[in-house]
């Protein structure tokens, strides 16, 4: 299995500015799963020499649009240009439906084109060509916001926090993941509401152990130290960590 992450910023003012690229990041194995396609991911496979047509799955775990905002194209890539009805498409209730104020983010147009439409919920689960995915529960400004636990055949459990912040009890839905992807926004001790910090990795790392970290979906205050917090966060916990760049690859 490949990562691929097709931007490591996120967040509203790196997004804006574009000081990190916010394409999301994408799973390669017998599928290929596109997820959280934000600002510039088609770009950003452009330049990787990635094919958006290759994409059997499109998931976005929430209704902003740092993590939808290239749903739509990556949709149309996926259906041959919106000739065939082929592909997953899997969405949080508010990405798909819409809640309060929130969404739907994905046009009625495109939903009924893909082959087959999930709307997320935690601690619910669908499969992706043999790969089962886990939702997760999240304490985000979107409420219906899912992390994500990819349970593949082959090559381990992925784990996705998407945008959280620490909650009693997260650590455990994290627990047996070989790898644990985070959104992590700001450094140190340095929390803001709805997303995590470093100290938060740290904490979960020590809790769940996971074999790998890796933290990405960079906030302004992270760019610059992302390494930095990422050597600190590894040495305190032991676990192996990594931050990720701008289309970085990485061997599962």
């Amino acid at each position: 299995m490949e990562l691929v992450f097709l931007g490591s910023g996120g967040g509203r003012w790196t997004t804006l500015l574009q000081r990190l690229q916010t394409g999301g990041f994408r799973l390669h194995s017998r599928n290929n799963i596109h997820i959280d396609p934000g600002p510039g991911a088609l770009v950003a496979m452009k330049k990787m020499n990635i094919s958006p047509i290759k994409t059997d799955a499109v998931v976005v775990t929430h209704c902003h649009p740092d993590h939808y905002n290239d749903a739509e194209i990556l949709i149309e890539a996926m259906t041959k240009g919106m000739t065939l009805k082929k592909g997953i498409l899997a969405g949080s209730e508010s990405t798909l439906i819409g809640i309060d104020n929130l969404g739907p983010a994905i046009s009625a147009y495109h939903q009924q084109k893909v082959g087959k439409k999930i709307v997320m919920k935690p601690r619910e689960s669908f499969d992706i060509g043999g790969c089962r995915v886990e939702c997760l529960p999240t304490k985000h400004s979107d409420p219906t916001t899912v992390g994500l636990k990819f349970l593949t055949k082959d090559n381990g459990t992925i784990v996705y926090t998407s945008d959280t912040q620490y909650f009693e009890g997260i650590s455990n839905y994290y627990k047996n993941a070989n790898v644990i992807i985070f959104n992590v926004i700001r450094p140190r001790n340095e929390r803001i509401a709805w997303h995590l910090c470093i100290d938060d990795v740290i904490k979960i790392c020590k809790e769940a152990k996971p074999e790998l970290a890796i933290i990405q979906h960079f906030g302004l205050k992270m760019i610059d130290i992302a390494d930095n917090e990422a050597r600190r966060a590894q040495k305190e916990t032991g676990i192996n960590t990594i931050a990720a760049k701008d289309e970085m690859k990485l061997k599962i």
